[in-house]
C-alpha cells in the first residue's frame, strides 16, 4: 500500500469512527463531505506560503482561484504544482461542469480526483489530492494531445 493510500486508509477509518449531532456533516448531507470535514482546518494548513507564479503554461486548465507554485519542464511534458481552497470533490463538479474542456476521464476517491482532460490540443493529467477541510493540493501534467505522450496513469488502475 502506497504512503497516500495508508493515509487515506487511516483518515476514512478516522471519519467512519466519528459520530455527531443533527447539525454534524457526519449526519447530513454527503458523506463524502462528511469525511473531508474530519480533515483538519485548513487555517492550520499553510496553502498560500508558496510564491504564486500565475497560469503559464499551454494547455493548464485549472478552475479559478487555484495557485500554481511550481512549474517544471520535462521535454515535451510540464509538471506544475498549486492548491485551491477547494475539496477534491468540488473540483470535480467544476470540471464537469466546464465547456472550454473535454474530459475524457475523470474518477475520485473522495480525498483525492483525477482528471485527464483536453484542451488547446493539448492533454493534462491531475490529480487533487485533499490537504485539509477544504483545501487540495493539485499536481498536473501537460503534454501533447496523444495516447503515447507519457502522461501519469490513473492510481486505480
Amino acid at each position: 500500500m502506497t504512503g497516500a493510500r495508508r493515509f487515506i486508509a487511516v483518515v476514512v477509518a478516522v471519519a467512519l469512527a466519528g459520530c455527531g449531532g443533527a447539525d454534524d456533516p457526519a449526519t447530513s448531507g454527503n458523506p463524502g463531505d462528511a469525511m473531508l470535514a474530519n480533515l483538519p482546518s485548513c487555517d492550520r494548513v499553510p496553502l498560500d506560503e508558496a510564491p504564486e507564479l500565475g497560469d503559464v503554461v499551454d494547455g493548464l486548465v485549472f478552475p479559478d482561484g487555484a495557485r500554481v507554485t511550481s512549474v517544471v519542464e520535462q521535454g515535451a511534458l510540464v509538471t506544475v504544482e498549486g492548491s485551491i481552497r477547494m475539496t477534491p470533490l468540488e473540483l470535480r463538479a467544476d470540471y464537469e461542469g466546464r465547456s472550454d474542456v473535454e474530459l475524457l476521464r475523470i474518477e475520485d476517491e473522495v480525498f483525492e480526483t483525477e482528471v485527464l482532460l483536453r484542451s488547446a490540443g493539448r492533454r493534462m493529467y491531475l490529480r487533487a489530492t485533499a490537504l485539509c477541510a477544504d483545501g487540495t493540493a493539485l499536481m498536473a501534467v501537460v503534454g501533447p494531445d496523444s495516447e503515447d505522450a507519457g502522461l501519469p496513469e490513473f492510481q486505480s488502475d
